[in-house]
This record gives C-alpha cells, structure tokens and sequence, in this order.
C-alpha cells in the first residue's frame, strides 16, 4: 500500500505532483480512472496521485467525488496525504478540502494550507496570492484562469466558504523560529481549528512550515500545488536517523569571477538560506606568497570553525560586483607584480582551489561541493587529485550534479556551475537539489 496517498482535481496538475515525489526517490503512479484505486498493480509504489478530473464540476459534486476516492484510499499505512489544488485556486478548493478531511474521520485533523510555488514566481503573502509580485488578478495568469478567487486572497476564501474553522499565518511567526511557529500550530488545533493558511515565499519558508508541521506532532493533510507536499513527503516517508542526517547535513560552495549576476544569486543564496559567507580579498592573494597564505588560513579558518553554527558556508570573490576601486587597484596590482590578467587568474583560482582543499582537510564531515565557474572548478579538482566529475544529473540548464571519481575525495558529492549560468536562483536552486539527493 502506498505511503503518499495525493488527490488532484486534474491529471496534468496531478502528474507534476507525482514528478516532485519521484525526485525524493519514491516510486510513483498517477492515476486518473478509479478503476485503478484498488487494483494490485497501483499497491506496490511509494505514492499513488489520483486525479478526479473535477475542476469544472458544481461544489457538491466534487465533494463527492474527493470523498468517495479517498474513502477507498484510505489506510493504516499512509503516512502523507495531500490534496493537489491548483496555484491560481481555480476549482472547488474549500469543499475537495473538506471531502478529504470528512473521508478520513479524523476530528482533530488539520488541514496545513501552502497555495505557493515559489519555483513559478507563485507567492502567499498576507494571505494574497502573487504572481511576479503581482496580485493574482492583475497578472496573465490570472486572466487565463476560469475560475480566480475573487479576491485572491486565500485566507478570505476558507474563512468564508470553509464550513470549518480556519486561520491565517502570516511571515512575522516566521521569525521567531520553526518551534515558535510548531506552537502556533498546535495551539490552533488544539482550538478547533480545521484548516490553517500560511504565507509562503520561498522554498525556505516551505521548509521552516514543514519542520513546523512535523515537530507540532498532529494530525495533518497538506493542501498546495505541490512543493510542500514533496517536501513533507521527504520527512515523513524516511525513517527519524535518515530526515536527521539531511537536515543537517554540510555543504561547502566557492564562488569566484567577475559578474554581476553571479553577486545576485549570492545575495539570493543569503536571503533564502540560512548561510555563512566568507569574502575573499582577491587582491591579498596577488601580493607575495606570505600574504597569499595568510589570506588563504584566514578564509579557511572563518568557514571551518563557523560549521558548528552553520550546515551551509560559501567563500565567495569580494570583486563580482566589478567595483570601480577594486578595479583600479587590480590593473595597478598587476603593472607593480609584472603579471598578465592570465597569470593573476591562474594564481587566484590556485588559492580557490587550496581554500577548497584545507576546508575539507579540516572538515571531513562536509558531504558536497559547489563550484562556480571553470577555472575555479578546475583548480579545485586540481587541488584534490581528482580528474574529473561523474555526471549523476542535471541541475539547470549550465549546471550539473555528480560526485569526485578519484582523489582524495573520491565520492564526494558536487555540483557545478558555469559563470554563464543566468538565473537569479542558480546556487539557491543548486543547493535545494543537494539537500534533495543527500536526504534520499
């Protein structure tokens, strides 16, 4: 019997539920007929994604429908049940809720409501839904919607067409913490409550209400388009050691290179992960070979004591914004040592590449890499023995996954990234991907 038991009210919706489970590394069937709800081939996978195809019908029927399905679902042995509604709420939202929650007869069972897909620009912000930071009605998503909310705002619509007691979460219990927001959550349910809304911004903030979720130690069913629920499943579905070891698992990125863009997905990395960043003064690392070394224990001695505080650290280049006065001081740098802008780059990815090395000399419990840019991935290969990467998958576009195939970290996990890599979201969606195969 499946563990992962999601009801969606359309096949494609559904489907890319199904595809965000199988990349926890859980068998999956997406069905859309209910002849399949109780036959022996469907018993066998991890999750069972069952669309109603209901969307366009009245409230009532699509009650009926959700009730019916997940009667049959129904069983000691799920661990996750979700229900898949659409990122723009189009469709009988309130009452499929209420279908799945009524089926499974628990009283006390809450519905966690997350309608956001930070991956499709897709917000939740005071209880609003945003498209590219824009209310949902006044964006081209909205106007090809059949059915908006009116008002497009998500708490408005279970406080007044869900027949049970619903509340809001907004972004401010955020910052006090996942066991502040744990309590909240708790309280709530204690209260009667049958269905909380919460905001929602980022993949972060999908993770802290998960956490929250799980910790708070009710009776739950996730209600979203389909990353929170992926993201629970990856909780729940693991046994305590494994969720344990993921969550708190090390990874180390170095970033190098002059460029704008690359400074922005590191101003990315900070706002949606919790990160120590280490800045590297290149132009210490041109001087003469003492201050090279110095430079160099100094960023390593800041990155490797700070692991204790922190599962995520970056070195990063202090010159990827092209800052005039770095510049200036770069050329002048150069005619005073006698060196091409080659032979300076050739030096600086060398010092990378040690940095990389001594940090996980010293810190042997770090489980992957990032690397930005060639040169800089090069020399970090360089600096551990290795001749090469075994490409396990693809990240993004310019960006791929493996692990070392020899060296003195043979094995390690790594993912690395060309300068030329041009989403914003790049290291943040990088680091996701890490977390996702090291917990699996």
């Amino acid at each position: 019997m499946p563990q992962c038991i999601v009801i969606a009210d359309e096949i494609t919706g559904g489907s890319s539920v199904g595809s965000m489970l199988e990349k926890n590394g859980n068998s999956v069937c997406s069905l859309m007929n209910a002849r399949g709800l109780k036959d022996e081939k469907t018993a066998n996978f991890d999750c069972l994604v069952y669309s109603t195809n209901s969307r366009n019908l009245t409230a009532q029927q699509s009650y009926q429908m959700v009730f019916s399905a997940a009667k049959l679902l129904k069983s000691k042995e799920v661990k996750l049940y979700a229900k898949r509604i659409d990122p723009a709420m189009r469709g009988n939202t309130c009452a499929e809720t209420e279908a799945l929650l009524d089926a499974l007869g628990d009283s006390d069972r809450v519905a966690i409501v997350v309608p956001a897909f930070p991956a499709l620009h897709r917000t939740n912000v005071g209880g609003y839904i945003l498209v590219d930071g824009k209310p949902l009605q006044k964006s081209l998503a909205g106007l090809e919607d059949l059915y908006p909310a009116e008002s497009g705002r998500v708490a408005d619509l279970f406080t007044e067409k869900f027949q049970y007691k619903a509340e809001a979460l907004h972004l401010k219990e955020y910052l006090k913490g996942t066991e502040n927001l744990a309590a909240r959550i708790k309280a709530l349910a204690e209260d009667g409550v049958r269905a909380i809304v919460l905001d929602c911004t980022s993949q972060e903030d999908i993770n802290l209400i998960a956490d929250a979720v799980v910790l708070s130690k009710i009776k739950f069913l996730a209600v979203d388009p389909g990353p929170f629920t992926a993201t629970l499943a990856r909780k729940v579905m693991r046994t305590k050691s494994v969720a344990t070891a993921a969550s708190g698992a090390k990874i180390f990125g170095i970033v190098g290179g002059v460029n704008p863009l690359i400074a922005a997905q590191v101003e990315m990395l900070k706002l949606e992960e919790k990160v120590n960043v280490v800045t590297i003064h290149n132009l210490e690392l041109l001087e003469d070979q003492q201050h090279r070394n110095a430079e160099i224990n100094r960023v390593v001695d800041e990155i490797s004591t700070k692991f204790d505080n922190y599962t995520i650290s970056f070195a990063v280049s202090d010159n990827m914004e092209l800052n005039n006065q770095i510049s200036v001081e770069y050329k002048e740098l150069l005619m005073k040592t006698n060196r091409t802008p080659t032979e300076a780059l050739e030096i600086i990815s060398t010092a990378y590449g040690q940095i990389v090395q001594k940090v996980l000399e010293k810190r042997p419990d770090i489980q992957a890499l990032y690397t930005k840019g060639a040169e800089y991935t090069v020399a970090v290969y360089r600096e551990l023995k290795s001749m090469g990467l075994k490409v396990l998958g693809q990240v993004l576009p310019l960006t791929a996954y493996g692990e070392l195939i020899d060296g003195d970290m043979a094995g390690l996990k790594c993912v690395t990234s060309a300068s030329s890599a041009t989403d914003t979201n790049t290291i943040v969606d990088s680091i996701q991907y890490i977390k996702r195969k090291l917990a699996i």
